[in-house]
This record gives C-alpha cells, structure tokens and sequence, in this order.
C-alpha cells in the first residue's frame, strides 16, 4: 500500500511539474523533467519503445540509445505516444495534439521564448547580440550526441530559459493560427460573418487548448 501511494504522489507531482511549467534550464531544454517511456510511430510503419523527451529549442524528439542522446528525424514520424500524451510533426516541429487527429484538433508548440532569450542589454541599456546568439547556440546543441546521465547529473548547472506556447488548430487539411486574425484570414464573408456571431455565444480562451476545441467544431461546419 506505501508503495502504491508513493508511485501516486510521484505521478500527481510530475504531472503537476510539466504542466506548470514555463521556464527550462539551458542545460535541459526538455518538456519532460525525465526521459521517459513512449512509443514513435514512423512513416514505414514500424513503430518504437524507447526512453523519450522533446527538446523544446530544436522541437526534435530525442531518445536514449545505450547511453547516449540521439534525434529522430522529423520527416519519418507520423504520431508520438508519450507521458500519456500525443504529439505530431507540424512545419517540421514535434507539437502536442488536444482532440481528435481526424476531425481535427488543437496544436500547441512549446518553445524556447527566443526573444527574451535574445534580450540581453549591454552598456547604457543598449541591446548586444554576439551574447545572444552564443545563448541561443548554447541551448540548441544540449542533447544530442550527450552522455544521457552526464547531461542529467549537469542539468541543474545552467541558467533559467523561458518557454512560450504558440496554438494551431489543424482541421480539414488547413492550419490556423490560433488567434482571431488568424481564424478569419482563412474565411469568406459569410465565414467571417458567422464568427463573429460564435464569438460572441462563446467565451474562447485563446491559451486554453480545451477551449480552443470549440474553433475545431466551428471551422468544420463552414
């Protein structure tokens, strides 16, 4: 029973850790705090087990191959299974996918914050980028190639790297911005007409990707 209730707690906390999240260290630009258990789909129809993570400067899925940290090349995956949670390819990022991948759902691309990143003010508050960019540069190549439990034991040593969500909504062969502007730039006038009146009927949260759902629905009854 402690055993059972341990392995609870130690679930509902990293749960509560990647949801939460909004920064990553420089030395770990991972979703995931761990590697972790996932299954890849690939373009051949195979399919994959392995200890899993994304990295979140290069959106590229990692895994742990004896030891060391290798990159899957994003043109073989169709669907990645990991932490209880789907991902797909999209404009050559691994993005999360909320919803149904045939009707249509919401992506949501987590990402290195690159312009705060790039904010870094030198003398008399003027902006440098020769620092900037070796930061950017820094972050980018942690991970492959990189003894596994090297980096780990190191993954605390950096500095604090801010993270921002961008949303898709994916739907009929189409990609949205998620975003007012970028809904009705995809929609003639009776489209448009009627988006405004669903807006009005329905409060959407534009960071929320349970709310967005909704623009799933809307976008497949124009």
């Amino acid at each position: 029973m402690k055993r059972i209730f341990t392995s609870v707690v130690m679930t509902v906390l990293f749960a509560l850790t990647v949801s939460a999240q909004n920064t990553v260290m420089s030395t770990w630009p991972y979703l995931y705090p761990e590697f972790v258990n996932g299954t890849v789909y690939m373009t051949d129809g195979k399919k994959y087990e392995k200890e899993m993570n994304i990295h979140l400067a290069k959106g590229r899925l990692h895994f742990i191959d004896e030891g060391f940290i290798k990159e899957v090349k994003t043109n073989d995956i169709v669907l990645i299974e990991l932490n209880g949670e789907q991902f797909v390819v999209l404009e050559g990022n691994v993005v999360k996918a909320v919803g149904d991948l045939d009707k249509g759902y919401v992506a949501v691309h987590t990402t290195v914050d690159f312009q705060k990143l790039n904010e870094s003010q030198g003398a008399y508050g003027i902006t440098t980028t020769n620092s900037a960019t070796m930061k950017m540069s820094s972050v980018d190549l942690v991970g492959v190639n990189t003894n596994h439990m090297e980096l780990r034991q190191n993954r605390n040593t950096g500095k604090e790297v801010a993270l921002k969500n961008v949303y898709y909504i994916v739907t009929g062969g189409k990609v949205f911005n998620a975003n007012k502007k970028g809904i009705e730039s995809q929609l003639d006038d009776a489209g448009k007409a009627a988006f405004k009146t669903f807006q009005k009927q329905h409060k959407i949260k534009w960071q929320d990707p349970q709310s967005l759902l909704q623009l799933v629905d809307f976008i497949n009854q124009q």
